[in-house]
């Protein structure tokens, strides 16, 4: 017997079209009742077979509609499951095929006038065979380490430091005796108040500064060992004692501000 797809799910073939499959019947034939009903049932009973469902919630628990969770077959290449999370942050779509999938969220925020795209936090990030189901939540993380270890859910304001010393033309100005200082001039992604930010840099592969920043728009200012720093945007003519930065995109869900300092 074939089973159909909830509707609001997505099925994306395998030549790349995107299938919205027909509206199953809204009663749950096995018990009688709703689907709506059978499905808050199956909720509560935890893991069903061949069902893939979950909630998505912010950082204070409330729910987040509208985050796009993705089923990836690991099988079959472009054969994805797509679902859109409603008002309560549920999502719920059938798996019941021979396949392993692997499940990702993600999100697209509006703020202060540009969109920034987000990955999401699985509360359980290991595949699972789609015939024997899984519960997978997600929550919205601002900051901290992300579930594949490539990077963190905050952005990166990275430096490039003029190592000139005008006061000693023999020394050469070091990046990790860089402070930066950050004070939010909007609030964070998700709404919430930001704190302000002052700490030491750091090397990374993209270069020095600060990593797994909250993303906002701040002002900064720096320092080299108690001196105050002049700051630009990178490729900007003008230095100033602070300056007022959003991030931008580096590449998919990883933002930065670039900035050059020196005394």
């Amino acid at each position: 017997m074939r089973r159909l797809v909830p509707a609001g799910a997505l099925l994306v073939c395998l030549s790349g079209c995107v299938i919205t499959p027909m509206a199953p019947m809204t009663t749950d034939t096995r018990a009688g009742e709703p689907a709506e009903t059978a499905r808050e049932e199956g909720d509560r009973m935890g893991v069903e077979p061949g069902v893939l469902k979950g909630r998505v919630v912010g950082a204070d628990g409330r729910p987040v509609q509208g985050a796009k969770v993705v089923a990836d077959n690991q099988l079959l290449y472009n054969s994805n499951l797509i679902v859109s999370t409603d008002a309560d942050g549920r999502y719920r779509v059938e798996t019941d095929i021979a396949a392993t999938f692997h499940v990702t969220a993600s999100m697209t925020v509006e703020h202060n006038g540009a969109s920034y795209q987000v990955d999401l936090s699985p509360d359980d990030d290991s595949s699972f065979a789609g015939p024997t189901g899984a519960i997978r939540d997600f929550t919205w993380k601002l900051t901290g380490e992300k579930a594949d270890g490539l990077g963190h859910y905050g952005g990166s304001v990275l430096f490039h430091l003029d190592m000139t010393d005008p006061q000693n033309p023999e020394a050469f100005l070091e990046d990790e005796k860089v402070e930066l200082t950050l004070t939010p001039e909007s609030t964070l992604l998700d709404g919430s108040q930001g704190q302000v930010i002052t700490r030491r840099a750091v090397r990374t592969p993209d270069g020095s500064g600060l990593v797994d920043v909250p993303i906002a728009r701040y002002r900064v200012s720096a320092s080299y060992e108690g001196r105050p720093l002049q700051v630009r945007l990178r490729g900007q003519d003008a230095y100033a004692p602070e300056i007022v930065a959003d991030f931008s995109q580096y590449i998919s869900s990883v933002y930065w501000i670039q900035l050059e300092l020196k005394l």
